[in-house]
């Protein structure tokens, strides 16, 4: 099985490639670069951070399924249905923590010094 190993970036205009070594059983099998448009990113509000480990797990299930996808990716421009599975985990994410109940938090006793102390708090010390 192919292991890969990010090798950096570069960047032309609106573009940033992205750059994989593939080893397979200690030699350099192939060098990818995975393009993706900084504007297409921006449009589904992904940060740029992400772009490394998303084309780096790009790399590992095509690995994994098919071996012909693989030689695709050796110079490779990521479009916005490639970024679909990245969107819906979003969602899905969003959607969850709507579905929760927002912590609890108990009341607690107003200072001394407060001036939300109550009617019947007693009056606080005079300063000497």
């Amino acid at each position: 099985m192919m292991q890969f190993v990010y090798q950096g970036f570069t960047h032309e205009g609106d573009v940033r490639s992205f750059h994989f070594h593939g080893i397979e059983q200690s030699k350099i099998a192939a060098v990818f670069s995975i393009k993706v448009d900084l504007p297409l990113l921006a449009k589904c509000k992904i940060a740029i951070q992400v772009g490394p480990v998303f084309c780096l797990q790009l790399l590992t299930e095509a690995c994994a399924s098919d071996a012909g996808f693989v030689a695709k990716l050796r110079n490779y421009r990521i479009v916005e249905e490639d970024l679909r599975p990245l969107i819906l985990d979003r969602e899905q994410r969003a959607a969850l923590k709507a579905l929760k109940p927002a912590p609890r938090r108990p009341p607690r006793k107003p200072s001394v010094t407060s001036q939300f102390r109550g009617l019947n708090a007693p009056e606080p010390l005079p300063k000497a």
